[in-house]
């Protein structure tokens, strides 16, 4: 038999999610990733109730930052005005329901997200 038909005769099947033995910790967070995003609120920088300054150079305040003894990046958003619990809500509904944190003067998003917030703040005009 050659590698063709050895790849042929191979049966693959779809791995079993077994559910019920998973952790309540790990269903809750696979609850809340699996979650369909609802649509964005705001369409333009007009609408929206908070504000993203742009940097001295002229960019985006958003970075991806690896934090000590931590293998996952975040995503860091800096210079934000006005209401930030509303950014928070949109934020999310970007991220795909991703954790997010807020802390004094920025708001840190578990996992690398700076091109689709980047995208998302372009699109919104600031």
């Amino acid at each position: 038999m050659n590698k063709a038909q050895v790849l042929k005769s191979l049966v693959l099947r779809q791995p079993k999610e077994n559910l019920k033995r998973l952790h309540p910790v790990a269903q809750e967070k696979r609850e809340q990733y699996s979650q369909t995003p609802e649509p964005l609120q705001y369409k333009t920088r007009e609408e929206s109730p908070f504000r993203v300054l742009r940097s001295q150079n002229g960019n985006l305040p958003v970075y991806r930052k690896f934090f000590v003894r931590s293998e996952i990046p975040r995503t860091v958003i800096r210079h934000i005005e006005g209401d930030v619990n509303e950014f928070i809500k949109e934020l999310r509904k970007v991220c795909s329901n991703a954790d997010v944190i807020e802390k004094v003067g920025r708001v840190e998003v578990n996992g690398s997200h700076t091109i689709s917030v980047r995208k998302w703040l372009t699109q919104l005009g600031f």
